[in-house]
């Protein structure tokens, strides 16, 4: 500790000079606005600057990368809440919740909550990072893909969690999502499957035109046929204006450092990501909750939750990078290559050789998350002008945006089709009460799901055993089973205590 706080506080005078803060502030604008733009994620944003750093030093274009990073995660969020387009596929928890809230008239309230949780969620992953980042690192080291297969695993049980009137409805929509997932070719054998012939389906269906299709589409589709919906504010862009809830963070302090102990940890196991901490971050919170039939509903306690293990993963994937030099997430491995780039290999000898670099980098992820306040109110502002827009104008506009998102994922016409088609089925699902979320847990987390398991069982000689022999990976799947078992021994007291007589 006595040892950190110098080169820490150095990191901190690196970290002002004009270059380095000017790096930070531009990769933060540039993250918020590409994640809150449908089809252009935090992941393309990272890609697309990189070329720009090849002629500054490592630790300018560090900062301007982190800026990215940390602003990416949190840009999705804003369009979530808005016109519940979430710009990521780690946002959806947010917009599950916020979205709702917006509908309430709750607009200002869920925006800002979006803002301070994840600058809260992002802030203390940056401080973990810099005070424990080295013994964090050793233990999660030891964790393999039998200990990722465990921790997405975990995040599908939360189904058991997110369905709110049928589990039967819920099962469907969730294998339904994750059959969806197993089209194209199978990346361990290079087999494949569901593709008919068509050449387009070998590389499968992105993720990201489902949530397009699904969410924006959708909900476009269900206003123009003017089903019967909840009370909106009748001029809602005058009250879109975010507004940061300090004093309202307090009652949901234990939702916030949930989600962030839950995204450090998360998005600490290499590979996992800000994705996977979401979705397990806002089941926890569901299933720990007083009030778990709220949830879905707008309720700020899955929101803040979510919304802080997003931006609590970047700490915990920057730990890899910096300590062991092994990417912790998909950002991050685009960073690594930012450091080869400029003949540094990062990893434990980082930390004694060039300790300067490394703090400054770690300091300007910390004032990163504390300019995010500031950046994220003006750009939440700059977005929720647009509820002031005509509907009818509002939605074409949207829909046109989405096709234009959905056709830059790959540069290929079928996507757009393809948008087409799933948000014909979202609205169909919204008609007949069939739920959304566990669709979207099937797509994103399925084929995650699938390759650790098929990683491990060439790892292990097709040895099932090895699942509960190893005590992480036992304990983490045995409270799966405790998170899908659950709901039916609530159902079972409940209908006990009612058919005992007072």
């Amino acid at each position: 500790m006595t040892e950190i706080l110098p080169h820490l506080a150095v990191g901190f005078v690196n970290a002002v000079q004009p270059l380095n803060l000017a790096m930070i502030l531009l990769g933060l604008t540039i993250g918020i606005v590409a994640g809150a733009l449908p089809g252009i994620t935090m992941l393309n944003s990272i890609v697309l600057v990189l070329p720009f750093t090849y002629a500054m030093g490592i630790v300018p274009a560090l900062l301007l990368m982190i800026g990215v990073y940390c602003g990416g995660v949190f840009g999705g969020s804003i369009t979530g809440i808005l016109f519940n387009i979430p710009g990521d596929p780690m946002n959806v928890p947010t917009t599950w919740e916020g979205y709702r809230m917006s509908r309430k008239g709750q607009t200002r309230y869920a925006l800002g909550l979006a803002i301070m949780s994840s600058a809260f969620g992002g802030l203390v992953s940056a401080l973990f990072l810099a005070f424990f980042a080295a013994p964090f690192a050793k233990f999660a080291l030891g964790f393999s893909t039998v200990e990722f297969f465990a921790v997405v695993v975990f995040g599908l049980a939360s189904v058991a969690v997110l369905g709110q009137s049928s589990m039967a409805a819920a099962l469907i929509s969730l294998f339904a999502g994750v059959f969806l997932g197993t089209i194209g070719t199978e990346a361990q054998y290079g087999v494949e499957r569901f593709t008919f012939g068509v050449p387009f389906l070998k590389t499968g269906v992105d993720f990201v035109t489902v949530l397009i299709g699904l969410f924006a589409i959708g909900e476009v589709l269900e206003q123009v046929v003017g089903r019967e919906r909840e009370a909106v504010p009748e001029h809602p862009g005058a009250h879109a204006v975010p507004r940061l809830p300090l004093r309202d963070l307090w009652p949901l302090r234990w939702p916030l450092l949930r989600g962030t102990a839950v995204g450090i940890a998360v998005g600490g196991l290499a590979g996992a990501g800000a994705t996977v901490s979401s979705f397990v971050s806002y089941g926890f919170e569901k299933q720990l909750s007083r009030e778990p039939e709220l949830f879905g509903t707008g309720h700020a306690g899955g929101l803040v939750a979510s919304e802080s293990s997003v931006n609590g993963s970047t700490g915990g994937a920057m730990i890899h990078l910096l300590t062991l030099g092994i990417p912790g997430s998909a950002a991050t491995a685009v960073m690594m290559g930012a450091f080869l780039i400029h003949g540094i290999q990062p990893g434990p000898l980082l930390f004694t050789k060039q300790p300067e670099q490394v703090y400054t980098i770690i300091a300007g992820m910390i004032l990163a998350n504390l300019a995010m306040i500031a950046l994220g109110y003006l750009a939440a502002m700059s977005f929720a002008m647009l509820m002031r827009v005509p509907a009818p104008l509002l939605n074409t506009f949207i829909v046109v945006f989405c096709f234009l998102g959905g056709y830059a994922l790959r540069n290929d016409l079928a996507d757009v089709w393809l948008t087409m088609l799933f948000g014909v089925l979202g609205f169909f699902m919204r008609r007949y009460d069939l739920p959304i979320p566990p669709f979207v847990m099937g797509i994103i987390l399925g084929p995650m799901a699938e390759q650790y398991f098929l990683t491990s069982m060439v790892s292990h000689q097709n040895d099932l055993s090895v699942f509960v022999t190893r005590p992480v990976s036992a304990v983490v799947l045995l409270l799966a089973l405790l998170l899908v078992a659950w709901p039916a021994v609530r159902s079972l007291r409940a209908r006990l205590r009612a058919r005992t007589p007072a």
